[in-house]
């Protein structure tokens, strides 16, 4: 089987930077996100805003180019909630290719779920004293060892210290974001491990909460409002292919259906079941949308459903539905792994 090509700059339609980014290469479309003083979460948003940014920039590939260190977290966690997705970052030289990541952290098997609610908890170093703490890295089995599993996945409120590289920062932020994910990825709150010890569950002075940045910014795309560019023949191909039965979409992602009124559906993400879904919990409904309990939070329409399952872009999943008859036997995967 052949290969897919490692991605250039050059290869995506939009790069994003803030302070301390490098520089886009020529060609590329750049918007620069500046960040005013005060509150590190009304000024992330308020950067998207003045930036013109709108979540139809989001349907081809885009990369955020980070700044060195850790700084560019807050920013890429904010976009990854206005996309709606997680999107490709460019750190240290490398492009890190976070869209094409599974979804979640299955792989990682954890050692069972706690006995009592675990309401903080850190990962990373350096440990805190009066917080349960737990590392990620290659001294740990796997990358992740199973207490470590247990602790990023069950705690209520994650604190997550992360190394000083971009590259390393941001590959650890993704990692625990999909530990922790349940119907959408769900973020730590960004830390330097000498907060002071929490005295409740929505104690302040425990860093950034970045998955309140991903809130704030999915916010603001629902001002937005779905198509700020309707009428374009863009947006007609999103629509067609949003209009194709989902039936249609779910067998060429190899799901099948059990009942007579095909309704009931194999889920296309046997991964995120335990058993593969052999019971087809995804439902289908009369709006040509579907929904999977265990894995959304809502129905989604055929292109949602192809973003989400084929890990691709908005365009990439138009063409797929329109362009193509390709099969991908998503159900196959845990059957021949």
């Amino acid at each position: 089987m052949r290969s897919e090509p490692m991605p250039t700059l050059t290869d995506y339609a939009l790069a994003i930077r803030t302070e301390g980014s490098p520089p886009a290469p020529e060609g590329v479309r750049t918007v620069d996100l500046v960040l005013e003083e005060g509150d590190v979460i009304s000024s992330t948003v308020g950067a998207m805003r003045s930036s013109g940014l709108t979540a139809a920039d989001f349907r081809s590939p885009a990369i955020f180019l980070a700044p060195a260190g850790r700084h560019g977290l807050v920013t890429y966690a904010g976009l990854c909630g206005f996309a709606g997705r997680r999107i490709d970052a460019y750190a240290d030289g490398v492009i890190l290719r976070f869209s094409r990541l599974h979804h979640d952290g299955g792989p990682f098997p954890d050692s069972g779920e706690p006995d009592e609610a675990l309401v903080w908890a850190q990962v990373g170093e350096p440990f805190a004293d009066g917080v349960r703490c737990v590392a990620l890295g290659p001294s740990q089995p796997g990358l992740v060892s199973p207490e470590a599993a247990t602790v990023i996945r069950y705690a209520e409120r994650l604190r997550m210290v992360p190394p000083d590289s971009s590259r390393d920062s941001l590959a650890m932020f993704v990692l625990v974001a999909a530990l922790r994910r349940r119907s959408d990825d769900r973020f730590p709150f960004l830390s330097t491990g000498e907060e002071p010890v929490p005295v409740a569950e929505d104690d302040p002075e425990q860093g950034i909460d970045l998955e309140k940045v991903r809130q704030e910014a999915v916010r603001y795309r629902l001002e937005q409002g779905e198509d700020t560019e309707s009428g374009s023949h863009h947006d007609e191909r999103i629509r067609e292919a949003d209009a194709v039965d989902i039936r249609t979409l779910l067998r060429r992602l190899g799901s099948s259906s059990d009942g007579p009124d095909r309704d009931e559906w194999r889920c296309p993400r046997p991964r995120r079941h335990w058993n593969g879904d052999e019971d087809s919990s995804m439902h289908v409904y009369s709006d040509n949308r579907a929904r999977c309990p265990g894995c959304d939070a809502e129905k989604l329409g055929p292109i949602r459903l192809a973003l989400d399952v084929l890990g691709i872009t908005p365009d990439e999943a138009a063409s797929f539905i329109l362009d193509s008859d390709r099969v991908v036997d998503m159900c196959a995967v845990r059957e021949d792994a």
